[in-house]
């Protein structure tokens, strides 16, 4: 009878030792964004909090033709890449989800001058970015991104159809 008590007893302190608790205060969700037209658009960001604000570090993909045959730029047209890091506002309810960030960014890529000449270009940015999401599970969403980089080089804007994975906080 000692044995089992001295079991249950090792076995209730563990438990209590090394449990974690359940509600932390990480917040943080994963957006995977793409929009086909003439041109692809891909878009992956990772947005997380630190106290009560939201933080966002992302990177998006534009200009690319459909399908993807080659790695220069078509003539007068763009191929895009930016890096952000951007703070914002979350807002949430049971079934939805909308952010808001703003912050710097990254802007490169080339123009096409001619058929196999491009001018590469590298600037900074100002990166924008709305993503309305429908929660249909606590961790996964879909939903539309809009987002705009103004910057001295190509200002852009565009949408795009957003997938979100995260930690249903």
């Amino acid at each position: 009878m000692r044995k089992i008590g001295l079991i249950f007893l090792l076995f209730v302190l563990m438990s209590t030792a090394f449990c974690q608790n359940k509600d932390s205060a990480y917040k943080y969700w994963m957006t995977f964004g793409f929009w086909v037209d003439k041109e692809i658009t891909l878009d992956a960001d990772y947005s997380f909090s630190l106290g009560d604000n939201f933080y966002k570090i992302g990177y998006l993909r534009k200009g690319d033709s459909f399908p993807i045959t080659n790695s220069h730029a078509e003539i007068g047209k763009y191929l895009l890449r930016s890096v952000s890091a951007t703070i914002g506002r979350r807002y949430r309810t049971d079934w939805f989800q909308g952010s808001v960030f703003c912050g710097p960014s990254f802007v490169y890529g080339e123009n096409g001058i001619s058929r196999n000449i491009s001018n590469k270009f590298f600037t900074a940015g100002l990166q924008t970015d709305i993503q309305l999401l429908f929660r249909y599970a606590d961790e996964l969403g879909i939903g539309v991104g809009l987002y705009g980089n103004l910057n001295f080089k190509k200002n852009y804007g565009g949408i795009n159809i957003n997938l979100t994975l995260g930690n249903g906080k």
